[in-house]
């Protein structure tokens, strides 16, 4: 407790030193959940600010590693800052997590952390596109590098793909007449000759919700998201990581998964669930021809870890988080 009491203090002393990014959510428990060797070798799938990363730091000495991995240049910019002068060896990729396995040799981590969705900088950010405060045109990519913007894509998107990502990616209600309303208003708006902006996404969503006017906000934010998780390929790119994961682990290693909506969190369930079986054969298969002993990960855990009212109070934004450990055999 002392340790972590520790990490805590260095990680504000630091965030004066080089100013505020985002607060890591649930770090005592992810450091937990690691259970960190001083010299072991770990990545942090998520860098973002290093929040969590700075603090995996601290828990090493001069002989650990840790690996991060984030395609976010302000993100990798401000955690070379914050990672300036730790002891372990930080390798910075400055690549998507889904590279994990080109980057990554099999069997060679201790540990792995991947704190799923965007980070509130990157929310607060309202220049970033993120965000439906403020009224700038919609980007929505991590890398603004590489793949197309938000804008692009809704030009090109079909009402039954846009449909079939809202309920995909977010679970929505009505997917198919707010797909259809959302196409024809980025038709009108691209006859403007103007770009979409959150203004307008918002008149769509009160057209097609006009009894959920106190919903809003989060029926917008549910919107943001799907497009989103469309245009950086999300999904997929959860699913061939943590896949990849389970390579790059040591037996004994944790993977240790936080996520803050169903969607992904059913994603890293349905994923890790392909690790957890003895046997593999086709569920029509009457009798096992496999051979059995395919298992590759256990729970740590039955159920999630989930923030404590504490944390809560002082970060809204950990409230959906859940925590999912999981330990390679």
């Amino acid at each position: 407790m002392a340790q972590d009491s520790l990490g805590q203090n260095q990680l504000h002393t630091n965030e004066q030193n080089i100013g505020f990014y985002h607060n890591p959510v649930m770090l005592a428990e992810c450091l937990e959940a690691l259970n960190i060797k001083t010299d072991g070798t770990y990545s942090d799938c998520t860098l973002g600010g290093a929040g969590h990363s700075y603090a995996i730091a601290l828990r090493l000495d001069e002989n650990g590693t840790l690996h991060a991995f984030d395609r976010d240049e302000d993100a990798i910019a401000f955690a070379k800052r914050r990672l300036a002068g730790v002891k372990p060896k930080v390798i910075i990729h400055p690549v998507r997590f889904g590279e994990l396995k080109n980057e990554i040799e099999a069997g060679t981590l201790d540990g792995i952390l991947y704190d799923l969705g965007i980070s509130s900088h990157q929310v607060d950010e309202s220049a970033r596109g993120f965000t439906f405060v403020g009224n700038n045109p919609l980007d929505l990519r991590m890398d603004r590098r590489e793949g197309v913007s938000a804008q692009e894509w809704l030009r090109t998107v079909s009402a039954d793909d846009l449909a079939a990502a809202l309920r995909k990616n977010a679970d929505m209600d009505r997917a198919f007449k707010l797909s259809t309303r959302i196409v024809e208003m980025v038709a009108a708006v691209s006859a403007e000759g103007r770009s979409v902006l959150p203004s307008d996404m918002k008149a769509v969503v009160e057209s097609v919700f006009p009894d959920k006017k106190r919903e809003v906000n989060g029926l917008l934010a549910r919107v943001f998201q799907a497009i989103r998780m469309e245009v950086n390929g999300e999904l997929k790119e959860i699913e061939d990581s943590l896949r990849a994961a389970v390579d790059c682990l040591k037996v004994g290693g944790r993977l240790v998964v936080m996520s803050y909506h169903s969607v992904e969190d059913r994603c890293v369930k349905e994923t890790a669930a392909e690790f957890e079986r003895d046997c593999i054969c086709p569920e029509h298969m009457p009798v096992c021809t496999c051979g059995g002993n395919h298992r590759r990960l256990k729970k740590v855990n039955r159920k999630p870890i989930l923030p404590t009212d504490e944390e809560i109070a002082k970060n809204s934004r950990a409230r959906s988080a859940k925590l999912r450990v999981y330990e390679r055999v």
